[in-house]
């Protein structure tokens, strides 16, 4: 007989998995903006567009400060 996981179990590993991706790519930004030596500059503009759009993300925010700066393209 094979183990089957619940629903709820299935959600929280999607869930675990869906958070591990936002967060390495919020790391990629950061990473690429420190070898610029501009990751303070791009969590400024971050910083700022959060200002404006309270309900975006935090990777959102630091893509448009990403792009925003170049480092991104």
């Amino acid at each position: 007989m094979e183990d089957f996981i619940s629903q709820n179990e299935f959600q929280s590993e999607m869930s675990a998995i869906e958070e591990a991706n936002f967060n390495s790519k919020c790391d990629e930004i950061l990473s690429r903006a420190d070898k610029f030596g501009i990751q303070l500059e791009v969590v400024y503009s971050a910083f700022k567009h959060k200002e404006q759009f309270p309900s975006a993300s935090l990777l959102e925010c630091l893509q448009v400060g990403a792009y925003e700066w170049d480092v991104l393209s």
